[in-house]
């Protein structure tokens, strides 16, 4: 195909650049856990100050908003994932994510009852599962190989990032400001979220502008066709042509049967994975349910603390993309077990917080930072383990070759999407199970349960996690 350099689309390298895809998907991950996460510590006033909802119904409630995100989340991940894999422009998809976001923002804005208000998250769940699935697949499509981990970590680092900064600008906002300056900072992220992604442009897509000499020159993220390597990293050489060996009845020209869902789950390395961002998703929402609320009851905080004291269990996740330079070097294995691990102790000590004192004080905030330590390794290496299972899986290079070749193309959003849909099954029973507990008994029983949970996570990560593809032998 003939290049036509004088058409290109204008700042078409750095617009096709990986760093400028992986920005728009990163930015896109942050602004959908930033709604989710801004109005954890908002929610418990609101409740009470524009619905009427008594003060004891309020940790009811918001356990109930909080699991109808996760349950459509759950449901709708593999649904967008299945339309995802079967279409070629994950832009546009992304684009109507963000437009739904926006509107169910305005929705939960807007809300005056349960009915408006449940409604509103159930939209922003089937809003955050079209965005993380097909963003990922983009950056699946942009990135293979072995920085896979690296680009991940940058992702893992916005969710991070969002994570620390939204409870914590959420409860300053709405103490400070009011219940609308809230919302109006979150329109102006979705605003400039949506605009991104129309801006770059596809690495399928740069292609066209390309001449086949020189199509790795644009910054490595021009897509080759299904049959070829492909090159996402100037520091990745290209590989020699596949040779006649390779030519089998798996390779994309003999069209081979595709690899689905039943597929995947046939795979011990995936199921592990899923599990680990099962367990991920009760601790994390566990402590969006709880902890606020616990402050409260305990320190008499108001919104401003109840959203600062998240900083101590989210800044160590800023390491992101140092730890995903790990994965990729050492597999997922040492990091995600390691965190497991770690966060065992620190979790059962949560119990020993129990007075408004300036020592318990400062025993919560450090037992946090342990957690947040941990949960820094697991992250972004589960993220890069669905990868490069489905790698292994389509490249029929697991044990017996038996698997169809398909470059990766037909299941990377699937799997991502049941990968969406283990967090969010934990994101359903995270709050019901902490609330309950916390309601039955109190929040150091909530700390040790997590602290067995995490340990019995750790060992089946530990039997069952596998390495990246390029470091088996």
């Amino acid at each position: 195909m003939a290049s036509n350099p004088e058409r290109r689309p204008v700042l078409f390298a750095y617009r096709s650049s990986v760093s400028a895809i992986i920005t728009t998907v990163s930015f896109a991950v942050f602004t959908d856990i930033f709604l989710y996460g801004v109005i954890n510590p908002v929610a418990p006033f609101a409740l009470q100050s524009r619905i009427g909802i008594a003060e004891e119904k309020v940790q009811y409630w918001v356990s109930i908003l909080l699991t109808a995100y996760g349950a459509t989340l759950f449901v709708m991940s593999p649904l967008w994932g299945f339309f995802a894999d079967r279409i070629t422009n994950r832009k546009f998809p992304m684009v109507a994510g963000l437009a739904l976001l926006g509107g169910a923002t305005a929705l939960l804005m807007a809300g005056t009852n349960i009915p408006m208000v449940l409604i509103a998250r159930l939209l922003q769940g089937a809003a955050a599962a079209l965005n993380w699935t097909v963003g990922l697949a983009l950056v699946f499509d942009t990135v293979q190989g072995p920085n896979i981990g690296r680009a991940l970590g940058w992702v893992s680092m916005a969710i991070s990032a969002a994570l620390l900064s939204s409870p914590m600008l959420g409860g300053i906002v709405y103490q400070y400001g009011g219940y609308y300056p809230v919302y109006a900072m979150c329109f102006g992220l979705i605003a400039v979220d949506i605009a991104m992604p129309l801006l770059i442009i596809e690495a399928k897509a740069a292609r066209r502008w390309n001449e086949p000499e020189s199509s790795t020159l644009v910054n490595a993220a021009v897509a080759p066709s299904l049959g070829e390597e492909k090159v996402a990293d100037p520091s990745v050489s290209v590989p020699p042509p596949v040779d006649e060996t390779n030519a089998s009845p798996s390779s994309p020209q003999s069209k081979p049967k595709k690899p689905g869902m039943i597929s995947l789950l046939r795979k011990t390395r995936l199921l592990a994975a899923l599990g680990g961002n099962f367990v991920l998703g009760i601790i994390d929402t566990s402590f969006n349910s709880t902890l606020p609320l616990f402050v409260a009851d305990t320190f008499n905080w108001n919104s401003t603390g109840a959203g600062l004291i998240f900083l101590p269990l989210q800044v160590p996740s800023l390491l992101g993309p140092l730890v995903g330079a790990g994965s990729d070097r050492w597999g997922p294995k040492p990091l995600v077990v390691g965190g497991f691990l770690l966060s065992v102790p620190f979790l059962v000590c949560l119990q020993f917080v129990t007075d408004n004192t300036l020592a318990h004080k400062a025993m919560l905030c450090g037992l946090l930072t342990g957690v947040g330590i941990g949960r820094a390794l697991i992250v972004g290496p589960l993220m890069a383990e669905i990868t490069w299972v489905v790698e292994e899986q389509t490249t029929g290079e697991e044990a017996g070759g038996t698997e169809p070749s398909t470059g990766g193309k037909t299941t990377i959003a699937l799997a991502y999407g049941l990968y969406n849909m283990a967090f969010s099954g934990g994101s359903i029973l995270g709050p019901v199970m902490a609330g309950n507990i916390r309601d039955a008994s109190d929040w150091g029983t909530v700390g040790w349960s997590l602290g067995i949970l995490a340990f019995v996570t750790f060992v089946t990560q530990a039997i069952w996690i596998g390495a990246p593809l390029t470091r088996r032998v």
